[in-house]
This record gives C-alpha cells, structure tokens and sequence, in this order.
C-alpha cells in the first residue's frame, strides 16, 4: 500500500520495516491456500473453505457480515471435494469453521464424525428454503441435519441463436445429425452417464442398463466436436462459432448472456443434470454461533438476491427468487419449474463410480 508514495530507496526501505512491523503486531493471517483477513483487536475469524472467487470472496457482501458480528473472514481454498474432504481429516479440530462440501463427500463427512450438527432453530431463513433442497437425503444422518443447502445450478443444453434457428427442447440435439463436428459434450463421466440415462428413460441417479448407456454415448460420439474440459475451453469454441450447441453449466451460461453473447440455455422436458452447493460446520468449530450466523446470512433472501444479480447460482431461498427479475430467472434457468425437473446428483459409492468412470474411458477409447 506503500507503492508510488516515495521515490528515495531509503524512504522505500523505511516502508517495509514499518510494513513488516505492523503486520506482526496486527496479527496478520494467512490461511495455507492464499485467503487472508487482517485481525483487529476484538475480532474473532471465521474460518471458511470455499472454492476461489465464490460469494466469500465478494467484499462487499463479506464486509457486511463482519461489521455487523464485529468477525473477520478468513478464506482457505480448495481445488476439488475431495481436498476438502482431505483437509476436514487432516487439518485438526478448531482449525476449520464452515465448508462447502456437496453430495459427492457429504456421507463420508458425516460418518467420519468430520461434521457438527446444524441447529435448525438458529438458521432464520432455513423455513424459507425451496422443500426439494430440505429433502435431500446427503445433507442428513440418522435424522440430523450436517449441512444447509445454499445455491444450486444445472448442467444442460446451450446453443448459440446465431447458428441454431429452431427452438431446442429435448437432449435428443446431441444425437441430432444436422449439428454434426458441431456438438461439445462435457468430459465428465457422472455427466455423461446421467444424460444417456434421461434420453433412454432410465433414471439418472440409478440406471439399470448400462450397456445401453455405453450404446448410447458411443452413437453421439461421431457427432461431437469435442469432449470438453474447462469452462474457458467451451467458450473459445463457442466465440470462434465452432460449436453450435453442447453441454454446458447454468452459471456459465448466465455470465455469457451477460456479456451479450447469443447464448440460450435450457432444460429440456425430460430433465437434466443438477447440483447443489452445501454450507457445513466442520467438527470442533471453536466458533459455532457465529458458524451458524454465517449460514443463515448465505441463505437470506437479501443476500441471495443480490448474488444472483452479480450472475452468480440460483438460489435456495423460495423469496430470493420471487424477487428477482422474471426475465432473468428464465434466461437463467432459476424457477421452480426447472428445479422440479432437475435429477440431482446423488452421492455414489465406489464401485458405481468406477464402473461409470470405466463405461466412459471405454466410450471415449473406441
């Protein structure tokens, strides 16, 4: 913050001692992924694991929430569930406060005692959550709840309105000849399986045929451009008109639409892929109240309001979309009708993770 202020390297040095100084007797802190807060006297930290550039990392939003429970926000960051799911084994109790764990490690969270249960009765807003995200059978455990659903999105169709002329409904365009060397199917195994599942009429979570799924994804194989892998990937191919439609996420979709891009983004009649983020208490939280403070402010009507605007994920809160623009909840895909169709993943053990993940090396192999 010393920068351009003086031009003399001894006035520069001067500078950083008393930087350096201040620092240590401010108290600093860094987490080990790159989140820092500096800690004001009085102020408890909130230790948080979220994935880079989520909402705990919208200051504004974060600045408010610390001004009024006098706390500050520390971020850590993870680059999958699983190391997640590593550091609530492995960072020791107290050392962790809230995480954002989603179906995949839920159950191994909570049977591993890694979890504190959440006391509804703390969570104001938790009555004004969307009933399908109450019902969610990852998010509890012998009849308690570990974990709170936040924001949710969907993994479906988008097409580019300069290229495709007519309206797309279904997921059957993926097999469609017409958009041949013009189609972009995610690389993701769970993806691939779950959407061959809808197309047959199986269902998504539990297919029963397998062989018909690998069937199926081998026929769309010669259609497709390519199997894509980061988000950035499929927007270069969709700026350079090289693919006309593909799978693609609800969040990614939105933030195109928002740069002007010819985008539409739907969730055909037989429904498609869904996720939900999750908010948690890791065990041994030395800041349980103010935990549960955190996830009933995440989950506000004002807070999801105003996240949503910014293009972040739908929300949970039943209010927070009621409040929101109609035109933006529809070319956002963040009704209700659309949460109805939506199969969400479900938690998966071992063995049907790898044979999904077997059938789909297969596919992409032959």
């Amino acid at each position: 913050m010393f920068k351009n202020l003086f031009s003399k390297k001894t006035a520069a040095l001067l500078a950083v001692v008393c930087l350096t100084f201040t620092v240590s007797a401010c108290g600093l802190k860094s987490s080990n992924s790159g989140g820092t807060s500096e800690k004001s006297s009085g102020d408890k930290e909130l230790v948080v694991v979220n994935w880079k550039d989520y909402a705990t990392d919208d200051k504004e939003a974060m600045k408010e929430f610390e001004e009024k429970n006098h706390c500050k926000i520390v971020n850590q960051y993870m680059a999958s569930e699983e190391e997640l799911l590593t550091k609530l084994r492995t960072e020791g109790e107290g050392k962790i406060d809230v995480c954002l764990p989603n179906s995949s490690i839920l159950p191994v969270a909570e049977k591993e005692g890694l979890l504190e249960e959440i006391d509804i009765s703390k969570i104001s807003n938790y009555s004004k959550i969307f009933d399908k995200f109450k019902n969610l059978p990852e998010n509890k455990m012998e009849g308690k709840n570990y974990a709170v659903p936040w924001v949710w999105g969907s993994t479906s169709i988008a097409y580019n309105t300069d290229l495709v002329k007519e309206d797309i409904d279904n997921m059957n365009c993926l097999w469609d000849e017409k958009y041949k060397g013009k189609i972009a199917f995610r690389d993701d195994y769970n993806d691939a399986v779950m959407i061959a599942a809808s197309v047959l009429g199986q269902d998504p979570n539990n297919p029963k045929d397998l062989d018909a799924i690998k069937k199926k994804l081998l026929e769309q194989k010669p259609l497709n451009k390519t199997y894509w892998k980061t988000g950035d990937e499929w927007t270069k191919l969709f700026a350079n008109k090289q693919i006309a439609l593909g799978v693609l996420w609800s969040g990614q979709a939105a933030t195109m639409k928002q740069e002007g891009q010819p985008i539409k983004y739907v969730v055909p009649k037989e429904g498609a892929v869904g996720w939900v983020d999750n908010w948690a208490i890791a065990k041994g939280s030395k800041n349980k109240e103010l935990a549960h403070k955190f996830i009933d402010y995440m989950i506000s009507k004002d807070f999801q309001k105003k996240y949503a605007e910014k293009g972040g994920p739908a929300p949970t809160n039943r209010e927070a979309v009621a409040a929101l623009d109609p035109k933006l909840v529809e070319e956002n895909a963040m009704g209700e009708d659309v949460l109805n169709r939506l199969f969400f993943i479900a938690y998966r053990g071992e063995d049907t993770k790898k044979k999904w993940n077997e059938l789909w090396q297969e596919v992409k192999a032959n």
